[in-house]
């Protein structure tokens, strides 16, 4: 007999309709189909409902066997294939004693005939080998509850059971505590939605939490959110050994300890092989191979990216509840201590080689951390390092987080200086502002003011560069105030200048870039004097300003790194300038030369101030057809990009424009 089938059976149609479909097109003889997926996502009520959905096209009837994720399978056929007997209606006293007995007798009595067979919990192929039914038109549907060795056929479908989605998690949840108590508290029936991840188990772990909550609260889910957020009194309230315990048990000794370690949080929750090895001190090989027993255990999923590619370079991905089994599972302190410092030292060993090539020019490095190593080696070239950068985000921000909780505050300091000029050109101001706060307190703590200088002054441009221009002002002044070295305050001086100058208080910002260029003198490093002038180029009159715009130009020419950005950047304010001073051709060449760089360079925010640039130039000369096309690509972009103000302007220039 088959299970009772769940009224409450939520999403999976296109499984349903996959598996149906497939089943009754394949036409006579019998076969198998294999639902595979993570612990709890399903797996077992996708296939109880199958089989009612089907049970009309086997006249013969339904048998259920329940295997449990029986790790040992021999031990289990005997008694399952004891039970199929039963259910085929032989007398216990008729049922031979033998497992190889009771297989041909199953196989006769089920040849010729029709059955819907559910073998549940299924841990290897010998076990549905065994529970084969005779020749006939039987549907054999198996759950598995690890990988089951493809013995069969390759023609047996192999079918992912899914996590639910957001809406059926919630209408399972609804189906379990009623409507009503959702629609009273949607911002926490979100967040418990979340919480369980998709997983129909944790949902049935959580539905009677609340609905006895509703007895003695208002607000039954709000409670449960908040119990469910602090990870002591979540390893009680929701034990997650009766979701995760069977698989892990069933993993392989080195597949035991890549599971244990998901649960470090140094990672994030993304993990690849090169990091999984380090934390574990095992070669890389081994660690690949573990990540891979994982996933087809379905307790890890390769990561999903943006591009058109099945995952992202052998990174791995797992959910939170996997992640707090991991932690839960025995294992001595100072062994997750040791890998947790472990995993720490290969993400910065890799922030060290990545800076060096990404920012070879960039004083700070050797200035604050002179000890440092540049780990060569690690990546090919600039643009391997970058790639990089943008795969382990999370894992970086998570492990900076663990250094922080942790107190190793030198790392958090370091990563901060390390990881701004990738923020800084990805524009990941999330990830700058979160840091940089671990940074800045970090500093404090150690009374390292040099360190708490450059990283208020790198906020200041975060902010800077979203157009919070009163808040990056506050860092800037900040940067001044605590810097205790010449380069630093000319750092932040040239930061608040920009902010001036952004705020249209020119002669603010004029005075402040002069104070900048007088220290960048003092200081005598090329570099900083090439920036100086450029930067004070922009507050000053056209007559001052291209002569500086000049030197500016050949300084960043002679340095050894490219500065074709730079160069391009020198040529847009050069535009300007001569804008300003109504050399119109002369300001449109600069504009143009500047635009394909920028665009070359997918700099869309370069690219907008060009395309604003040109609306004004073409304006000058009267092409109102020029400068309408030219604003509103400018404003197309401000509008991608965010920067509300600046497109406001550009609708403003566009209104006063003569119509077309």
């Amino acid at each position: 007999m088959l299970p009772e089938r769940n009224p409450r059976f939520v999403n999976q149609a296109k499984l349903l309709s996959e598996v149906s479909g497939r089943v009754l097109a394949t036409g006579a003889g019998n076969q198998t189909v294999v639902l595979t997926g993570a612990p709890g996502s399903g797996k077992t009520a996708a296939g109880i409902e199958l089989a009612h959905r089907l049970r009309g096209y086997y006249p013969d009837g339904g048998l259920f066997l329940e295997f449990s994720g029986a790790v040992d399978p021999a031990d289990s056929i005997g008694e399952m294939l004891g039970k199929a007997l039963l259910g085929l209606g032989l007398r216990e006293s008729d049922i031979p004693d033998r497992p190889g007995a009771r297989q041909q007798r199953f196989q006769a009595l089920t040849a010729g005939r029709s059955y819907v067979l559910l073998l549940d919990g299924v841990v290897s192929a010998q076990q549905v080998r065994a529970l084969r039914p005779g020749p006939g038109s039987s549907l054999t549907l198996v759950t598995e509850a690890r990988p089951v060795a493809s013995a069969e056929s390759a023609e047996v479908p192999l079918i992912v059971v899914e996590p639910l989605d957001a809406d059926a998690t919630r209408d399972m949840l609804s189906g379990s505590v009623g409507a009503d108590l959702l629609a009273a508290e949607p911002e926490a029936a979100a967040a418990i939605v979340g919480l369980c991840e998709g997983l129909p188990m944790a949902v049935t772990i959580v539905a009677p939490m609340i609905r006895r909550a509703a007895l003695r609260t208002r607000n039954p889910l709000a409670e449960n959110v908040e119990r469910l957020r602090d990870e002591r009194r979540r390893r009680t309230l929701m034990p997650m050994d009766m979701v995760f315990g069977a698989a892990y048990r069933a993993l392989s000794e080195p597949a035991r300890r890549g599971y244990r370690a998901l649960g470090l949080r140094a990672h994030g929750g993304v993990i690849s092989a090169p990091a999984l090895a380090a934390a574990l001190e095992m070669p890389e090989y081994e660690a690949a191979e573990t990540l891979i027993e994982l996933a087809e255990s379905h307790l890890i999923e390769p990561r999903r990216t943006d591009r058109d590619v099945p995952h992202d370079g052998g990174r791995f991905t797992t959910r939170e509840l996997v992640r707090a089994h991991a932690r839960d599972l025995d294992e001595p302190t100072d062994d997750r201590v040791a890998a947790e410092r472990r995993l720490l030292h290969h993400y910065d060993r890799h922030l060290c080689a990545a800076d060096a090539l990404l920012a070879p020019s960039r004083p700070w490095r050797a200035l604050l951390f002179p000890e440092l190593d540049t780990a060569p080696g690690v990546f090919e070239d600039a643009a391997s390092a970058r790639e990089w950068l943008r795969a382990e985000r999370i894992a970086v921000r998570a492990a900076a987080d663990h250094a922080a909780d942790v107190g190793s505050d030198e790392l958090v300091m370091r990563w901060c200086v390390l990881l701004w000029p990738f923020h800084e050109k990805e524009k990941f101001t999330a990830d700058l502002r979160a840091l940089h706060r671990l940074g800045i307190a970090a500093a404090r703590r150690h009374g390292n003011r040099s360190v708490e200088s450059l990283l208020h002054t790198q906020l200041g441009f975060a902010h800077y560069w979203l157009r919070e221009l009163d808040s990056a002002a506050t860092e800037f002044d900040d940067g001044v105030r605590t810097a205790d070295r010449q380069d630093l305050e000319a750092t932040a001086l040239e930061g608040l200048g920009l902010t001036r100058l952004a705020q249209e208080r020119v002669p603010e910002a004029r005075g402040l870039l002069r104070r900048n260029a007088n220290l960048a003198r003092a200081i005598g490093d090329p570099r900083r004097l090439t920036l100086a002038a450029f930067h004070r180029a922009k507050a000053e009159v056209p007559a001052v300003a291209l002569p500086l715009l000049e030197r500016a130009a050949t300084g960043f020419a002679a340095e050894p790194a490219d500065e074709t950005e730079n160069l391009a950047k020198v040529r847009y304010w050069r535009g300007r300038k001569r804008a300003d001073r109504g050399e119109l051709d002369s300001a449109a060449e600069d504009l143009g030369y500047a635009l394909e760089v920028m665009t070359d360079r997918g700099r869309g925010f370069d690219m907008a101030e060009i395309f604003a640039a040109l609306g004004a130039v073409s304006l000058a000369r009267a092409d109102a057809a020029s400068a309408r096309s030219n604003y509103r690509r400018a404003l197309e972009l401000y509008e991608q990009l965010g920067f509300g103000e600046l497109a406001q302007r550009c609708r403003t220039e566009l209104e006063g424009l003569p119509s077309a």
